[in-house]
């Protein structure tokens, strides 16, 4: 629909807005950070976004990643806010996004009900070095696992033992201390060796994916809609690990708005859309 390609396209040119203000501030601070996932894959076979994609990612070592946050709030523009999952009890995130103040992006309807910014943004993914030990290995993806259950607050819907054991962790810690204990395990499974792999934990499936310990060395720029970031120079073994063969399009019927939002609002908050009544 004509309609749904106009938003797609604002929406793009929000986020990117969001990436410029990002980027900037790391080239000032010479914090590290490459395009990533989706982003990376569209900077390199389309020089842009995936036709049929709208978001954006970006990687960091988890150092630049600790020290963006510590300096974002005296750096940044105040219209771009960093939503941390540690200032939110209701987020479900272990990792970073920043927003845009005065817009809106509700992609379900379980969102309306969080108390976090609800406003257009882009994901920062922090990055860990994995253990060095298959023993160590097993126990860091056990904190992995246990920093995502009690960070989301629910299970992860698999049944059988898994599904048990999870209800059972959740049901055992209450609500008011998950947060911590999330954090804990966060904590618990980081600062491993600096020439380990890299492995960033935002999914249980992401905790599986190790890239090369030089991963974040001699970056370099791409083209990504008309301007140029910085990412990772071995790209093709980054979009390997995640894609396989990333240059093959996927199907037809496969290329469509995954991100399609059942709100979206590019000059107001959702707070200000509640009180006029207009969502």
């Amino acid at each position: 629909m004509l309609s749904d390609i106009i938003r797609i396209e604002e929406l793009r040119s929000v986020e990117q807005g969001i990436l410029d203000v990002f980027s900037n501030i790391c080239d000032t601070n010479d914090l590290k950070y490459s395009l990533a996932y989706g982003t990376l894959l569209g900077a390199v076979r389309h020089h842009g976004f995936i036709p049929w994609d709208d978001d954006i990612d970006v990687m960091m070592p988890r150092e630049d990643y600790d020290k963006l946050i510590e300096i974002w709030h005296s750096q940044a523009p105040k219209e771009y806010i960093l939503d941390c999952c540690f200032l939110w009890n209701d987020s479900v995130n272990n990792f970073v996004k920043i927003r845009k103040d005065n817009t809106t992006f509700i992609p379900s309807e379980a969102e309306k009900r969080r108390s976090f910014h609800k406003g257009i943004y882009i994901d920062v993914f922090p990055g860990d070095r994995v253990a060095q030990t298959y023993v160590a290995k097993r126990i860091q993806f056990l904190f992995f696992s246990l920093n995502l259950l009690f960070n989301r607050g629910h299970g992860s819907g698999k049944k059988g033992a898994i599904g048990l054991v999870e209800k059972m962790l959740l049901y055992a810690v209450p609500k008011g201390s998950q947060k911590a204990v999330s954090d804990f395990f966060g904590r618990k499974s980081r600062h491993w060796d600096k020439d380990a792999p890299i492995v960033f934990p935002c999914t249980i499936e992401c905790c599986r994916h190790y890239y090369p310990s030089n991963l974040f060395l001699n970056l370099q720029k791409i083209g990504f809609e008309g301007k140029t970031y910085f990412a990772v120079r071995d790209y093709d073994t980054a979009l390997r690990i995640e894609y396989g063969d990333y240059m093959r399009l996927p199907p037809l019927e496969e290329r469509v708005w995954k991100h399609h939002p059942i709100l979206i609002d590019f000059e107001h908050n959702y707070e200000d859309l509640v009180e006029k009544g207009t969502t």
